[in-house]
């Protein structure tokens, strides 16, 4: 198991690959206040590139912002997490977290605070980071309206970082993020040369066990079979643990799809907000389902 510092919350060295990347990741729902969304930011220091995204979901609606801006990343860490229509804070390593968004018509102010131990996430198929931490937490926050209209929202989530090279070009990755109320779970599958590699924990306040098996069915819309909207998943953890998980999106338009072109093809990632159903807990859990594949040129 890898010992986690507070230095991993910041910068890292990179090497000389121009896709290696640093990057955090944030998500929130809470169901009661129709509130749900994700956030992320990518620093590529190597090609002075850096990635913004944030979306909201809420009263069948939806918020998405992504740009990549022009110019080299600062060199002032904590500058390098704003381009001033999003930003980044850390208050606390491991501890807290506070991410503000100032789009055209909404604000966003959210604390995203931890609520179990952050994991070390394990080495997964090794495409995709040197070193990657998970964390379950208890966001919160308030979303202004440019009418007027305030909405404020707890709940759950779950937030990553990850350093290293990452190949975004494999054959295919399934992650699922499930929070309830004593426990997380928290995965990824990647297909790589047609081999299954999992990663990923179940966590407590207690601690975590290293999942080490992923069965997985994926749900496909009844109008549009490329399009996941479900899925059935059995989780193994390493103490014999065994969870069921039936997953589906929380509304029509508590998604994100993106779409990428490169040489050999092209890559779609499916990020989708989600409830879950337990089995073992026999409980309603909400997080994320996402999945991304890629389509080679014929």
């Amino acid at each position: 198991m890898v010992e986690l510092d507070a230095a991993d919350e910041y910068a890292h060295q990179p090497n000389e690959r121009p896709d290696w990347r640093e990057s955090y990741y944030f998500n929130w729902v809470d169901l009661d206040s129709g509130v749900s969304g994700f956030s992320t930011i990518g620093l590529l220091p190597n090609v002075s590139k850096r990635e913004f995204v944030f979306a909201l979901f809420f009263d069948g609606e939806r918020e998405a912002y992504f740009v990549e801006p022009d110019g080299a990343i600062p060199r002032d860490f904590h500058e390098s997490l704003s381009d001033g229509v999003l930003s980044y804070e850390i208050v606390e390593p491991f501890k807290e977290w506070r991410i503000r968004y100032k789009g055209k018509s909404i604000k966003a102010d959210i604390q995203w605070i931890g609520r179990f131990p952050a994991y070390d996430f394990g080495q997964g198929s090794g495409t995709s980071w040197a070193g990657h931490f998970e964390q379950s937490g208890a966001p919160r926050g308030k979303i202004e309206f440019s009418d007027g209209k305030v909405i404020e929202f707890s709940g759950f989530g779950e937030r990553d970082k990850s350093w290293g090279a990452r190949d975004w070009h494999i054959e295919s990755w399934y992650a699922l993020h499930a929070q309830f109320d004593e426990i997380s779970i928290g995965l990824r599958l990647d297909t790589v040369k047609g081999e299954f590699h999992p990663s990923g924990g179940i966590s407590t306040a207690d601690g975590h066990v290293p999942i080490t098996r992923v069965d997985l069915e994926t749900i496909h819309h009844d109008e549009q079979p490329s399009f996941p909207i479900g899925a059935l998943t059995k989780v193994y953890g390493e103490d014999g643990s065994c969870y069921t998980l039936k997953s589906s999106v929380i509304s029509t338009t508590s998604f994100v799809r993106f779409e990428r072109n490169f040489s050999g093809g092209r890559t779609e990632l499916f990020e989708e907000m989600a409830v879950h159903e337990c089995a073992e807990l026999g409980a309603l859990g909400t997080g994320l389902i996402e999945w991304l594949f890629t389509h080679p040129k014929k």
